[in-house]
């Protein structure tokens, strides 16, 4: 988790979830870090447009697979300053 989003999070930067899909992986940690939802997803459910989400280093949308023993990341994208 990025250290944008740990600043909502309740616990840690990285948790043990469980879920066949990565919007199950999601629900699983919603439950347990409840503020990061709307960080991570729109009003509709949706993957917000500045988050990337990664299942073992693929780009992944909600549908994605998730195997026992994944690594799921969660990436904010950056921008803004002066040029």
């Amino acid at each position: 988790m990025p250290r944008g989003l740990a600043s909502v999070a309740n616990t840690e930067l990285s948790h043990q979830v469980e879920g066949d899909t990565l919007a199950g992986a999601l629900d699983d940690l919603f439950e347990r870090e409840p503020g990061l939802r709307n960080h991570i997803l729109d009003e509709e459910g949706r993957i917000r447009p500045h988050v990337s989400m990664f299942v073992d280093r693929d780009q992944a949308g909600l549908t994605a697979p998730v195997r026992d023993g994944a690594e799921i990341q969660v990436l904010n994208a950056v921008s803004g300053g002066r040029s």
